[in-house]
């Protein structure tokens, strides 16, 4: 799939646009990007089949410019502005905060042209002495090299886990594939991935090796064995491919999973019992028998435990919880039966209420809720009073014309920087749902930022609070928040903790989630869906929250729509 280098080339078009003043174009670009970079189908596919152009945000223009580089590898426009800016600028811009002005000013100013010109200028001091940067200037561009180079070593889980999942379903069709997962971090569903792993047994390697290293979006062989090949896609992607033996792919499978200090304490628990435990399977260390190995149930439960889901597999507990017999039953990935955070093309979406709520529909929803911006998220178009008024209306008109189906009404609601809502009280109490939400004032104090959330959570009317640190994984840091007074609060006012399914947020992360969830916080989580396409990473939500080791009784959205009224005091 070439999704992600056409979305990246559509947003470095935009950038060197912007760089250029040029009115309007950049956020055509970035709106036919976003597009690009959350589409589930294959791109060429939708290519050749004409459809480009039915793709929200690409209209004639952006489409044969897609369709040029998809058939030659090259865009002449793109070929032609670049070299129109000073070469390495979009180097600059990459970096967290940038922006394509600032970056050409620094360029103009201080000739920085990489970002290891930038790092030598802000550590030597010279950025916060141009008129407009500032100290904390200085020290939030360092904070961005350090994502950025975090982000050139760790790939999102939205990225990785399609592509992993793609390639696993082609070699499983090889009528010489056995067995096969994908291992590792994807398999324990880490929020971000280094390499990607694939684990596959069989009795003809060389078969399956073949077919592995001569996949058509190989770009270089970095290994090719019986035992193990590596292989390099485009964009740096490596995937590592272990080849085992049938007998003892359980135990290859466990020990491949991980994670290292997981392994390190069960291999402790099989010494304390008179075995050892490696990759080949679990023996008796005096006889050397072999006692387990083909499944990784019977390896755990050979060392007295339970078999704990990969995605707890981290040494935070789960060893111990195993060996009593008292692994939680994590929610399963078909337990959801709705969604609350959406956006439609009435702020920054691009699907309308009856597309969105007929996507629902489809993915065997009971209910849905349509939660527009409000009026202070002017970037995202966010709805005045009187617009948010007639946009509720609306909802509510098509809603019921709707059976055996709740289409809810709601709003992602600015929290103000005084911790007052975005909308009068009168206008919340029309919605069925309020999410509250920060999207700005992100380098406030943790004391500020922290009383400006309680004051929210004093609200009656707020139901849920969204994306409660406001990360970006690899592109913005969590704002400074006490969460433990968030948690504190949240289970006092039974206001529900977004877990934001986005790639790119993943919000709350795990280790927040099993903490919030010792105080008694309930959960929901949501796509916050801003096209068709994002209705697909409820999954990566899902994900998070068995890492969080969360049940079904601690998301909300698994109750059945006849249940919402117990959780939401405006539902009826």
């Amino acid at each position: 799939m070439k999704n992600l280098e056409v979305a990246n080339l559509l947003y470095e078009i935009a950038d060197i646009l912007e760089i250029q003043d040029v009115a309007f174009k950049p956020q055509a670009y970035r709106k036919a990007a976003r597009t690009v970079e959350t589409l589930s189908e294959d791109i060429e596919k939708v290519s050749k089949q004409g459809k480009l152009e039915e793709l929200p945000g690409i209209g004639e223009h952006i489409a044969k410019k897609i369709i040029e580089f998809l058939e030659t590898g090259k865009l002449k426009y793109y070929d032609e502005i670049k070299k129109q800016i000073p070469k390495h600028l979009s180097d600059l811009i990459s970096v967290p905060g940038m922006g394509p002005k600032r970056a050409k000013i620094l360029h103009d100013k201080l000739k920085i042209s990489s970002i290891a010109d930038l790092e030598k200028a802000a550590k030597q001091g010279k950025i916060s002495k141009l008129f407009g940067f500032g100290e904390k200037s200085e020290e939030d561009i360092l904070k961005g090299i350090e994502l950025v180079k975090r982000g050139q070593a760790r790939m999102l889980l939205g990225i990785a886990l399609p592509l992993a999942l793609e390639i696993e379903e082609r070699l499983k069709k090889l009528n010489e594939v056995l067995q096969i997962n994908v291992a590792g971090s994807l398999r324990r569903r880490q929020e971000t991935i280094g390499d990607i792993d694939i684990l596959v047994s069989t009795k003809k390697p060389g078969v399956v090796v073949d077919y592995f290293t001569k996949m058509p979006e190989v770009v270089r062989v970095l290994a090719k064995g019986e035992t193990k090949s590596s292989i390099l896609l485009k964009n740096n992607i490596q995937i590592d491919l272990r080849v085992i033996d049938d007998k003892v792919y359980g135990a290859a499978l466990q020990y491949f999973t991980g994670n290292k200090d997981h392994n390190i304490k069960t291999r402790e628990i099989a010494i304390k019992k008179g075995y050892k435990l490696s990759e080949y399977g679990l023996f008796d260390k005096k006889t050397n028998m072999l006692l387990a190995s083909k499944t990784e149930e019977e390896i755990y439960k050979k060392l007295g435990m339970q078999c704990p889901p990969p995605e707890i597999r981290e040494n935070r507990g789960e060893i111990e919880a195993a060996l009593k017999n008292k692994l939680p039953k994590l929610i399963g990935y078909n337990d959801i039966k709705g969604d609350f955070h959406s956006h439609t093309k009435a702020t920054d979406g691009t699907n309308s209420i009856e597309e969105l709520a007929e996507a629902a529909k489809k993915l065997g929803y009971e209910y849905f809720c349509i939660s527009d911006h409000s009026q202070n998220a002017r970037i995202a178009r966010g709805l005045s009073e009187e617009d948010m008024a007639s946009h509720l209306k609306e909802i509510k008109a098509y809603a019921k014309k709707l059976k055996n189906f709740r289409l809810l009404a709601g709003s992602e609601v600015d929290i103000l920087k005084n911790g007052d809502l975005d909308y009068p009280d009168k206008l919340l109490k029309q919605m069925d749902i309020v999410i509250g939400a920060v999207h700005s004032g992100f380098k406030s104090s943790m004391e500020e930022m922290t009383n400006r959330i309680l004051k929210a959570m004093d609200n009656e009317n707020l139901d849920i609070l969204a994306h409660p640190t406001g990360r970006l994984i690899n592109a913005r840091e969590p704002y400074e928040v006490d969460l433990q007074k968030v948690f504190k609060k949240a289970a006092e006012k039974n206001i529900y903790l977004e877990i934001d399914a986005l790639p790119q947020r993943l919000d709350l992360k795990d280790i927040h989630i099993k903490a919030a969830k010792e105080f008694g916080v309930k959960f929901v989580i949501d796509t916050d869906t801003h096209s068709l396409e994002t209705l697909k990473y409820m999954d990566l939500g899902i994900a998070t929250a068995r890492r969080g080791w969360c049940e079904k009784k601690d998301i909300v959205n698994t109750c059945s729509a006849k249940e919402l009224g117990k959780f939401f005091k405006k539902i009826r």
